[in-house]
């Protein structure tokens, strides 16, 4: 009986031992088990992804939160070794034995790396995660100089001792993050890679103006005392004490290393040109083609893309009339007109609490669309999403609005982050749309509930292909209408807002393959959309240093249209809108040929014609 016993042992011994090598080193049993140890890999190379994610800061599991992401050249090959590892262990897997969501792990793996690894080709890519990539580390929209401020200030968390010296830790790590910085510019810059004047000097400004504020007003001071006091473990006299430790090591470690950064930027401002498109760029016209498939995740070129913009803008315009017709205010001039009805003073806010009541309107609005999303989603309402005014720091050069997950641990919920640096901007009947699409039905919404699904790897459940996610909050945008929520000038805004991804599609590729200049692209927008100059210029400055992104939105919502259009005409009354928005949500962010796949699937089994993958 010993004997068996002992057999027994070593049989269960030898297992464990092979499992443990699977998991760790040779072929995990499951594609999933494979996925989670490879997104495992780049995140442990990546503290702040990890700060992002809000899994293990202050836990006992806590390796990472006194570190900051290497962006140094070194950091590139790292990524790119991951890469190719990654890409050999899926094809390790068999796709013809795989069913259902290991299936579309397969195909969505491979299309993932095999991408990054065309986008290593090019020496001067830089890919800060799925949305923020381009030839320019430094620029005013999404650099790191300007990121960097953004991370330290909002995500580090802050509950004792321990977290304070940690956040020291960091600050003291600035140096370090900012040479590296330095280095991959001037492998650029001796590549012929400098970003267009216009980038250098407003990145110049955001740091002269980090510089030159007041030490108390920093944001890296001001948001970590306001996290002591909301933490509440710490003696008024101990913050103060913290607070000092923190001043010196932005005086000593922070802004000498963007003294630093500045010094190189200011050098290179000599060398830089007004040629704004990535055609520029050494092989630059493949490079734009590599980021339109990235991006669109589709094989249109920029030549497609361009016609289709322009088609769509056509459409817009009559549609946009017909509405303004039905006003009574018609114009030979659609953008002109919806200038006019922008700048009227009773669509705005006005008193000294004009942002508050900005706010609040949101709030509003984003309740009101969340009781009835029983009607449309499985999911039911979201539990809870928050409105806030976006850091002024970051103001100046960011967007309209932009969304932000909820944490995975749940400290942290869905947030709605609004640019309110010119309360005047902001117009009623335009508000419904941008909450639809960075709220609820959209980013925010889809997020949150793609990190509850069960049986999915952590890479599927929070990493969202651009053309997919943007795609899906132009359709959310969609869904609102349909819900009956919006007036006529409420349509008349959702009907602006697609004119303006539409004209995205012609202004972005425009730029990157005709040679628009930067103020060709602002003179196109203002006349075809309406849309506030400041904010026209933000927009076209953020498509010249993050080329193709810009054209993902568009084309990512005719093709969700196109496959709900097509599962209602296939299935007819045996269509069920829930059960649809459950195939879309439920995968996760996909490509889009791989989404129409498995949506292909879903209209054959609801049809009865198959019973899996």
């Amino acid at each position: 009986m010993s004997w068996i016993l002992m057999a027994g042992l070593a049989i269960l011994g030898v297992g464990v031992l092979w499992l443990a090598y699977s998991l760790v080193w040779g072929t995990p049993p499951s594609i999933h088990l494979a996925v989670e140890r490879l997104a495992l890999r780049k995140v442990l190379a990546d503290p702040e992804t990890l700060t992002q994610l809000g899994l293990l800061d202050n836990s006992p599991l806590d390796f990472h939160s006194g570190r900051l992401t290497d962006v140094s050249p070194r950091a590139d090959v790292n990524r790119c070794r991951l890469d190719r590892e990654g890409l050999a262990l899926i094809r390790r897997y068999r796709p013809e034995r795989l069913k259902g969501q290991k299936w579309v792990t397969y195909h969505l793996m491979r299309w993932y790396f095999e991408q990054n690894l065309l986008g290593h080709r090019f020496d001067y890519h830089w890919p800060a995660g799925p949305v923020f990539m381009g030839p320019y580390p430094v620029n005013h929209v999404c650099g790191v100089q300007v990121d960097l401020v953004q991370f330290l200030s909002t995500y580090h968390k802050v509950n004792g001792r321990r977290s304070l010296r940690r956040y020291l830790h960091r600050l003291g790590q600035v140096g370090w993050k900012l040479a590296g910085l330095q280095a991959g510019l001037q492998a650029r810059a001796g590549a012929g890679v400098i970003p267009p004047r216009f980038v250098l000097e407003k990145s110049l400004a955001q740091i002269d103006a980090f510089l030159s504020g007041p030490a108390d007003a920093n944001p890296l001071y001001t948001s970590v005392m306001e996290k002591m006091a909301e933490a509440g473990r710490l003696s008024t006299h101990a913050q103060d004490r913290w607070g000092q430790r923190i001043l010196e090591a932005i005086e000593n470690q922070v802004k000498p290393a963007y003294r630093n950064l500045a010094a190189l930027l200011q050098a290179q401002l000599s060398q830089a040109t007004d040629d704004d498109g990535v055609w520029k760029l050494p092989d630059g016209e493949a490079y734009y083609a590599f980021l339109l498939r990235y991006h669109t995740t589709t094989e249109l070129s920029a030549e497609d893309i361009h016609q289709v913009g322009l088609d769509e803008v056509q459409r817009l315009r009559k549609a946009v009339q017909d509405i303004l017709d039905g006003l009574g205010i018609s114009s030979d001039s659609p953008g002109l007109q919806l200038t006019t009805l922008r700048d009227d003073p009773q669509h705005h806010f006005y008193g000294n609490d004009q942002r508050e009541e900005i706010i609040r309107e949101y709030e509003g609005i984003l309740n009101e669309v969340n009781q009835r999303m029983p009607e449309l989603f499985t999911f039911g309402s979201l539990k809870e999403i928050t409105v806030e005014r976006l850091p002024e720091f970051k103001e100046p050069d960011s967007p309209i609005a932009y969304a932000q997950p909820p944490a995975l641990d749940g400290s942290r919920p869905g947030t709605l982050w609004l640019n309110l640096r010119d309360p005047s901007n902001i117009y009623r009947w335009g508000m419904r749309t941008l909450a639809y699409h960075e709220g609820i039905p959209g980013h925010v919404y889809q997020m949150a509930q793609a990190q509850k699904l069960r049986g999915l790897p952590t890479f599927r459940r929070t990493y969202f292909f651009n053309a997919y996610v943007e795609g899906w909050a132009l359709y959310a945008e969609h869904l609102g209408w349909e819900l009956g929520l919006e007036d006529a000038q409420s349509n008349l805004g959702r009907l602006q807002a697609l004119l303006w991804r539409a004209a995205r599609l012609v202004v972005d590729t425009g730029i990157h393959t005709m040679r628009w200049t930067r103020q060709d692209a602002i003179d196109y927008m203002l006349e075809v959309t309406g849309l506030p100059e400041r904010d026209v210029i933000t927009e076209v400055e953020r498509y010249i240093v993050m080329p193709g992104q810009a054209c993902a939105y568009y084309i990512g919502y005719l093709e969700m249209l196109s496959l709900r259009q097509k599962a209602q005409a296939t299935l007819g009354e045996a269509f069920d809108i829930k059960t649809f928005h459950d195939v879309i949500i439920n995968h996760g962010g996909l490509p889009l040929a791989l989404l129409e796949k498995v949506v292909y699937q879903y209209i054959d089994q609801a049809a009865g014609l198959v019973s899996d993958i």
